[in-house]
């Protein structure tokens, strides 16, 4: 690798109030002030609700209302039960959510801290024969800040990383796996304790695939680095041990001969069926997806790869390219037909890489970088209001007939603290453009400081002005509200066909319903149309008489049918 120097006004200092306040507008906006929303969060929220109304059995086998869950660990389902019986006066998504914010809080804190741990070694730090260059600690936390700030402008994670799932929950553990990994070349024992228990912890959320690729990363990094393996047998002796507890949630659904042993059996069924490798159509989808779900973070990652080619054994280097080399490995081998939910935490050591490739970045690049997020970020920022302006006050008519088609019968109502809230983020980002454009700041962050920026005010937009929109399009409150008005107070129980897992978990939050094993022992029908059928006249059922039938607004493919039992026959 060539030699590079970094001076004392390059690594300056990020300053803190900003940081910190960015992270805060990263992490609540889209968790506060919605409905569960349809598919993944609002089925992982029912698990979470079913174990906190529920049982033992419940604690230890996923599922909603009845329903078993086989593509889930428990593990971040626990802990939003448990916050869901200890803020019993909050509602129970306010709960969850609480939980949720406080994981991705500590994602963010152990990013910072494992790359800050890998940048202040010697290894790392830039050449100074002059004795011109930045302090050893300013230096990684100048590299800390920037691979903070990648991560933050990471186009594919912001939206997923805003649910109650078990995804969001899996990018967490890997951020702790990386600072446990970090800390380990200082204190190989308490370090290699806490990668394990991220892998362990790993197998209890999302199976097995993610704790492989964290594992074979453990096992890989004494021989790409020497640095750890001077310390690989204290680092193994602790972490290996630590992942043999992610046995233990498995272990005890073997010993239950009943619901345990059927959960274990479609466990492992539903991770075996995602190990075929990827089909061409999920290649296909890779290849479009991964050049915007990983930016600006990929490019900048692969200059960090060309410039650090020769010292790919320092820790800085070869944690977060292994990490990512394993990760990426499993992830296209469970693919299947693409969105493979292990794509998500890449952005992790991905960001670490980057932060690596920025002090070495040409004025050019940084130019470019800077040039694309004002322009593209500006023009979201611009569409976000002006579509926003049109739904309130009906003016441009086409805008406006355009905006009211995402959620049909939409009234705006207390828009005066979101027009507050959105104009001081607007305010904030013209600023930080102002400044960003006017001074040409030599920090090393200054490259993404706009990308994580702008992206950071396009979703705080979005998740204040437009977020009674999307809510109203995509909770299933109103619907459940009106099947659960069709029931009479002494009704024994619904008997549910073709009812997916984001209806089912909605309709047992929302509206309460209990839900049967079959239909021969209820006294209600519950069927959900999906496709064609939902937009044509319903068959007869047998048996039933038809009391309701809706749907959300604009989902024409998705329809809602109740029954009772026909006495009479």
């Amino acid at each position: 690798m060539r030699p590079f120097l970094v001076t004392a006004a390059q690594a300056g200092k990020l300053p803190r109030w900003g940081l910190l306040l960015l992270c805060g507008l990263y992490l609540l906006p889209g968790f506060v002030g919605r409905d569960p929303w349809r598919q993944d969060d609002a089925a992982s929220f029912g698990i979470a609700l079913t174990m906190a109304r529920g049982g033992p059995a419940d604690w230890l086998s996923p599922n909603i209302a009845g329903e078993p869950v086989y593509g889930e660990g428990p593990l971040p389902f626990w802990l939003a039960a448990i916050a869901i019986r200890l803020l019993p006066f909050v509602s129970a998504h306010t709960a969850a959510r609480a939980m949720a914010v406080a994981g991705l809080a500590l994602m963010l804190v152990a990013l910072w801290y494992a790359t800050y741990l890998l940048a202040r070694r010697p290894g790392v730090q830039p050449t100074d024969p002059f004795g011109a260059s930045a302090s050893r600690i300013d230096f990684a936390r100048a590299i800390a800040d920037s691979a903070l700030l990648v991560l933050l402008g990471t186009i594919g994670v912001i939206a997923r990383v805003h649910e109650t799932t078990g995804e969001a929950a899996q990018i967490c553990l890997s951020a702790f796996y990386l600072y446990g990994a970090a800390r380990a070349l200082e204190r190989p024992r308490s370090g290699g304790l806490i990668a394990g228990l991220a892998i362990a912890a790993s197998v209890a959320t999302q199976g097995p695939y993610p704790a492989l690729a964290l594992l074979l990363t453990t096992l890989l990094l004494p021989a790409l680095s020497p640095a750890y393996r001077l310390i690989a047998r204290p680092w193994l002796a602790c972490a290996l041990p630590a992942c043999a507890l992610g046995a233990v949630w498995p272990l005890l659904l073997t010993l239950d001969a009943t619901v345990g042993r059927a959960t274990f059996d479609g466990w492992l069924a539903w991770h075996a069926s995602l190990a075929g490798g990827p089909s061409t159509r999920g290649a296909l989808y890779l290849l479009r997806t991964l050049p915007w779900y990983f930016w600006p973070a990929w490019p900048i990652a692969l200059w960090a790869l060309l410039r650090w080619r020769g010292r790919l054994g320092e820790p800085a280097v070869a944690l977060p390219l292994l990490a990512l080399a394993c990760m990426f490995l499993v992830a296209v081998s469970t693919a299947g037909n693409g969105d493979a939910p292990q794509l998500l935490p890449l952005a992790l050591p991905a960001a670490m890489l980057a932060s690596l490739g920025l002090p070495t970045l040409r004025r050019g690049v940084v130019s470019l970088i800077d040039w694309f997020a004002v322009m593209t970020y500006s023009l979201i920022g611009l569409a976000v209001w002006a579509y926003w302006i049109a739904l309130v006050v009906g003016y441009p008519p086409r805008m406006a007939y355009r905006a009211g088609r995402i959620a049909p019968g939409f009234v705006p109502e207390y828009v005066a603290l979101d027009i507050v809230l959105g104009s001081l983020a607007t305010v904030a980002w013209l600023l930080l453009v102002r400044w960003r454009i006017s001074r040409q700041p030599p920090m090393i962050w200054r490259a993404v400081v706009l990308s994580g920026s702008g992206l950071v005010l396009a979703w705080f937009l979005l998740m204040t002005l437009w977020l009674p929109v999307f809510n109203q399009r995509n909770t299933y409150r109103d619907v459940t509200l009106q099947a659960a008005a069709t029931l009479p107070p002494g009704y024994r129980c619904v008997a549910p066909r073709g009812l997916g897992p984001a209806q089912r978990a909605s309709l047992y939050y929302f509206g309460d319903l209990r839900f049967g094993a079959t239909e021969d022992g209820c006294d209600w029908l519950l069927i959900q149309d999906d496709g064609p059928a939902a937009r044509t006249d319903p068959s007869p059922e047998p048996g039933w008489i038809l009391r309701w039938a809706g749907s959300r607004p604009r989902d024409p493919d998705e329809r809602l049918r109740l029954y009772a039992r026909d006495h009479r026959r």
